[in-house]
């Protein structure tokens, strides 16, 4: 018995486990009967992804960066070196940019150094993604708290990637995209890669 408890949770840690969708942050895709009956989506969520690698389109579960004891699921809309243009946002606030967020530059907004050599400039409403970082938003962007809110979320803390939903008992289904043509490509924009900025 102690063996068998022992091998499960080895591999509920490392390879694979299953969790319950709490919100509407990412309907319709995953719970998307939450808001409005409380029903509940379950996830089955492949481990390592951090070693696998994550991809845009990818729907991920990770530590929140602002509330480390919760653990969320979003969208990844934008990998490292991509540039995102947040619909809303702390980097569209020029006072929270110019303020707040100009020491160290680990959100993607560069630093304010005029004499540096190449040094990098501040843009309001541009935001780089940093290496081992990546950017997530929920489907349902009307009800999502993602990375408009906190920015760019560390790789360190990707738990895993959600790879079948079970909402009806009898069968797993691929968690796919549950948005309507229309609403794929979100509120924010994302420029692919260094190259250049819209």
């Amino acid at each position: 018995g102690f063996f068998f408890f022992c091998g499960g949770l080895f591999i509920r840690d490392t390879y694979i486990c299953v969790d319950t969708v709490n919100g509407s942050s990412m309907a319709p895709t995953l719970s998307p009967h939450a808001h409005t009956t409380g029903e509940k989506d379950s996830i089955v969520i492949a481990r390592g992804v951090r070693w696998q690698g994550v991809k845009r389109g990818d729907v991920v579960t990770f530590w929140k960066p602002m509330r480390p004891r919760e653990i969320s699921v979003k969208r990844v809309l934008a990998v490292e070196g991509d540039v995102v243009v947040p619909w809303r946002g702390y980097a569209c606030d020029p006072a929270i940019v110019e303020a707040e967020r100009v020491p160290g530059g680990w959100d993607g907004l560069g630093t304010r150094d005029e004499e540096a050599i190449g040094g990098e400039s501040v843009e309001v409403g541009r935001v780089r993604v940093p290496k081992g970082h990546v950017w997530v938003e929920g489907d349902n962007w009307r009800r999502s708290y993602d990375s408009l809110d906190f920015g760019p979320v560390s790789l360190a803390l990707v738990d895993g990637r959600a790879v079948r939903v079970w909402r009806e008992w009898w069968r797993l289904r691929p968690v796919g995209d549950g948005r309507e043509e229309g609403e794929r490509r979100g509120r924010s924009r994302v420029v692919v890669g260094s190259g250049g900025l819209p």
